[in-house]
């Protein structure tokens, strides 16, 4: 897979902005890799704020992800007897575990204990997995938690947004933050002012600035274009386990 490959998959995500970003690069692939993000920004008149989220759209981490990728796209052999993807796994698996230990989830935890419903909104096949492993760590814990579907049209959502209150709490799971379809239902879940928990990997992204609380998890993209569908996502479940038993050690601390 190429960049032209990656923008069609992404083609009706983008934005006039976004789509002229992508013929900026297009036309200068070469230089791509040796531009900073203020510098592309600039160049392609945007702003880095624009350029990172446009970057998470086309599903990378950031800017530097997304060069990378550029870079290697035509260099793949050079590249292949380099890269270690499975290191990659255990990297991401150290950083969150960096960011667990310098993390303070209490005000998360005492928000529960002071609300009427648990739910979860998915967004993708990943997702509904971990939205299960949530479900089933909160049911052991005494805390029912129920799972709906990420699409604002669907009888469930529609039904739920009806009773949902400020004594709700609804965890939001997205890898990149930045799907369009989670912008209608977060914009209803705060009209209705409901508790927003997302579950985000480890970057700026809009879930997460319309969030009352945030989780981050940590995920690599493969560089390899013929790996394009390679990206790790174990850290969410580690991070879903760590979270549901800090809660326990929490109601522990407070007796």
């Amino acid at each position: 897979m190429r960049f032209t490959d990656i923008v069609n998959e992404h083609y009706n995500e983008l934005n006039s902005s976004e789509l002229l970003m992508c013929n900026y690069i297009i036309e200068n692939t070469a230089a791509i890799p040796k531009m900073g993000v203020v510098e592309f920004a600039k160049r392609s008149l945007s702003s880095k704020s624009s350029v990172i989220r446009f970057s998470q759209k086309l599903g990378f981490t950031g800017f530097t992800e997304l060069k990378n990728f550029i870079k290697w796209q035509d260099q793949e052999e050079v590249l292949v007897e380099q890269l270690t993807f499975k290191e990659q796994v255990t990297k991401d698996i150290h950083s969150l575990l960096e960011i667990i230990g310098k993390s303070d989830w209490s005000p998360i935890y005492q928000r529960l204990d002071t609300i009427d419903n648990i739910y979860v909104i998915t967004t993708g096949v990943t997702q509904k997995n971990q939205a299960a492993e949530l479900q089933r760590l909160f049911l052991l814990i005494g805390k029912p938690l129920q799972i709906v579907p990420g699409d604002g049209n669907s009888n469930e959502f529609r039904r739920i947004i009806e009773h949902l209150t400020d004594k709700d709490i609804v965890f939001v799971l997205s890898l990149s933050g930045e799907n369009n379809n989670l912008e209608s239902i977060v914009r209803r879940l705060k009209l209705v002012k409901s508790n927003i928990v997302s579950i985000t990997s480890l970057q700026n992204n809009w879930l997460s600035g319309k969030s009352d609380f945030n989780l981050y998890a940590t995920t690599s993209r493969s560089p390899l274009p013929r790996n394009w569908w390679l990206q790790t996502t174990s850290s969410f479940f580690v991070l879903i386990e760590a979270f549901t038993f800090g809660y326990v050690d929490y109601k522990k601390q407070i007796k």
